[in-house]
């Protein structure tokens, strides 16, 4: 049977939360005995890195910068990584890894080592991966006119043999799916960030799926991945991960405080 697609944070805002948070900390003096040097999550938790951070770029490699463009010679980058693939055909594996349901079909294209890695879900191994494809959590089975939209791929000049594109899938809501009756309703994801990463003999080491970019698009409530398709049909699990973003009461507290903190900033200076 058909298999359906696996599934930045910026701007002022985000800077502005992170400038409250720093002064915020700095002003009350809130020290936890947590490292803020090291990445953590919402309960203070270590963050496991799973790949090493990407080199960082020579100024010989900026094509172009202008206030904060700082456009990488993409072409010079690529050619410099000394990959055994070429960029084009990079791109044209990461196609025919799409078109075999993402490895779906020929599990040969994963690599021994393959993690399945996404916002929420994984890593998973090669085996875990291919199970959870052939399982019942399978949105083709509910939307069986399901294409992905993808478009966009581009091989990446700083981090050799990764591929990136953009999913927009839609499809139409005709088959029971994971206990709820179809309703003729029409799904359209937000517009979601996809990548692979190749090793030298062409195989799928890794796959990021479902990183949404812009989560006012679609009708999904701003979940990407089989995290849409269960909340669109109503069958979400009783999770946060599985609803819609909902600010935290803390980062309410420090979009209130903002401001404030900003005046008392510069009257320090």
């Amino acid at each position: 049977r058909r298999r359906s697609p696996p599934a930045v944070i910026g701007g002022m805002g985000f800077c502005l939360f992170t400038a409250s948070l720093s002064l915020l900390l700095t002003t009350l003096r809130l020290d936890a005995g947590i490292d803020c040097r090291e990445p953590r999550n919402a309960c203070g938790r270590r963050i496991v890195m799973l790949a090493a951070p990407a080199p960082a770029v020579a100024d010989s490699f900026i094509a172009e910068r202008r206030g904060n463009l700082a456009l990488l010679d993409e072409p010079r980058m690529l050619d410099a990584q000394n990959f055994p693939i070429a960029p084009d055909d990079l791109i044209a594996k990461a196609k025919d890894f799409i078109a075999a349901d993402y490895g779906a079909e020929d599990p040969g294209m994963l690599a021994d080592a393959f993690s399945f890695v996404g916002p929420f879900i994984g890593p998973l191994s090669k085996q875990q991966y291919i199970d959870a494809l052939g399982g019942k959590f399978n949105p083709a089975d509910g939307f069986p006119d399901l294409i992905g939209r993808q478009f966009g791929f581009s091989a990446d000049p700083i981090e050799p043999g990764r591929v990136w594109w953009v999913s927009r899938p839609v499809g139409t809501f005709s088959r029971p799916f994971f206990g709820a009756e179809p309703d003729g309703r029409r799904i359209e994801t937000p517009p979601q960030a996809m990548g692979c990463v190749f090793d030298a003999a062409g195989k799928v080491t890794r796959i990021n799926v479902g990183a949404v970019i812009d989560r006012t698009q679609g009708n999904t409530a701003g979940l990407g991945g089989l995290f849409g398709f269960l909340w669109f049909v109503g069958k979400a699990p009783p999770a946060p991960e599985y609803r819609p973003f909902k600010k935290s009461w803390q980062f309410e507290l420090l979009e209130k405080l903002g401001p404030l903190l900003t005046k008392l900033q510069a009257a320090r200076r």
